[in-house]
């Protein structure tokens, strides 16, 4: 089935590598829609410099340097064998902020999954890490991939470009299962292999007297059913894969930092989340281990929303 893939440019170099990620995430007969958002400088620019300034002539600057990094893109994509076309949004004429024009194209074009660069400058300046990801994510009904800036070069990809290995990051809660199926069907449709991540993130420090390992068991049977059942859908599917177990202690490092580095050993392509875990991922909101993997995993970070429908 057609993939109908969003994507957000505005020319800085994270934007370049989401380029690059979501040419590598597109297959078959996919489609990219490239959109580039002009914000109106009057709300760049303070009243005062608005009077020194041609606030006219800034808009059109912007409108021509938008339509350049467009037509850019779109060239590359195609030169990728890549079907592509592009959009411009003039937000002074809607009215919108980012979020909500990236939200809107979303729905209106009918995409299936939205690519954004997390460094962005004009128009996406602020894109995506701080609220701006905030706002996006919590009304997203697609996947949502965030290119950080620190990402994987933007090179042109090797003939047949594709994902080699994904990585999904699993615990026992419904979403963090959906995230694991779309990362299977990812992996079906690239041919690539699977490296599932589950991290006990155990419970503590306890009070001195206080015998902690019946509940630490408790914990490691969670995982242990977790594992089981991915073993059995990595099975079925016929996806060959590896199953990884990880612990953090209480106190210092955290389940993003035991994702991030699953990500780094086995040199994957892309880290896929759900975005709302539980047990194990106790902090797992998108302000927390969502935000913390997709800033320092110097890869790509596919978020699915709770909400959003499996691949």
């Amino acid at each position: 089935m057609t993939k109908r893939i969003l994507l957000a440019t505005d020319g800085s170099e994270s934007s370049r590598r989401a380029l690059r990620e979501a040419a590598a995430f597109a297959r078959n007969d996919d489609v990219i829609r490239v959109i580039h958002m002009v914000e109106d400088p009057v709300n760049l620019l303070t009243a005062a410099f608005g009077k020194l300034i041609d606030l006219e002539q800034v808009r059109r600057d912007m409108q021509r340097e938008g339509e350049e990094h467009l037509a850019r893109a779109v060239l590359y994509l195609r030169e990728e064998g890549v079907d592509a076309q592009a959009h411009l949004l003039d937000l002074r004429t809607t009215g919108e902020t980012v979020p909500e024009a990236m939200t809107r194209e979303v729905i209106e074009w009918g995409a299936d999954i939205l690519v954004v660069g997390t460094h962005g400058r004009s128009g996406v300046r602020r894109a995506m890490l701080g609220s701006v990801a905030e706002q996006i994510l919590r009304s997203a009904e697609v996947p949502v991939m965030l290119v950080a800036g620190e990402a994987r070069a933007h090179l042109r990809l090797r003939s047949g470009g594709h994902y080699e290995r994904i990585l999904v990051a699993l615990d026992d809660s419904e979403t963090s299962r959906l995230a694991f199926e779309y990362a299977l069907a990812l992996a079906r449709t690239h041919g690539a292999s699977m490296r599932v991540v589950h991290v006990l993130d155990l419970p503590g420090p306890f009070l001195a007297g206080f015998d902690p390992e019946p509940l630490l068991d408790a914990v490691r049977a969670v995982g242990e059913q977790v594992r089981i059942w991915a073993e059995k859908r990595l099975e079925e599917a016929e996806v060959p894969g590896e199953i990884e177990m990880r612990e953090i202690q209480p106190v210092g490092e955290g389940v993003a930092d035991q994702i991030i580095a699953a990500g780094r050993d086995a040199d994957v392509d892309v880290i896929v989340l759900g975005t709302h875990g539980r047990r194990g991922f106790r902090r797992f909101t998108l302000g927390s281990v969502a935000e913390d993997t997709a800033r320092h995993a110097g890869r790509p970070v596919l978020l699915l929303p709770a909400h959003a429908p499996s691949t």
